[in-house]
């Protein structure tokens, strides 16, 4: 190969582009493989549906019911899971000062 300054302006691009395309055909090589293993290995990964590639979403927790962690004992109804702002029962209680979160947990 030529030293690159003695190199024409049409030679610069021809090799340009071999080497873009080398570069290119070692990605997509090295792509299927990796999709290869992670076929074999059961990984959750891009999915191909009608010819277009798409990622594949893990479901989120949002709407879903969690088990109850607290329960107030003066009315059985009135529960917490232990997620998101403490409920207003649960916070006058503890401003009693006379409990603490561990008495309302549930067995």
């Amino acid at each position: 190969m030529k030293n690159i300054k003695s190199m024409t302006f049409d030679e610069l691009i021809k090799a340009k582009m071999q080497i873009e395309s080398a570069i290119y055909s070692f990605i997509d090589a090295n792509r299927r493989q990796l999709e290869r293993v992670m076929d074999r290995v059961g990984a959750v990964g891009p999915v191909k549906r009608n010819g277009r590639r798409r990622t594949v979403r893990r479901k989120s927790l949002k709407g879903s019911k969690l088990p109850v962690r607290f329960r107030n004992p003066t009315n059985r109804k009135e529960t917490w899971a232990g997620r998101g702002l403490k409920p207003r029962w649960l916070v006058a209680a503890l401003k009693g000062g006379k409990r603490k979160l561990s008495d309302f947990a549930v067995g």
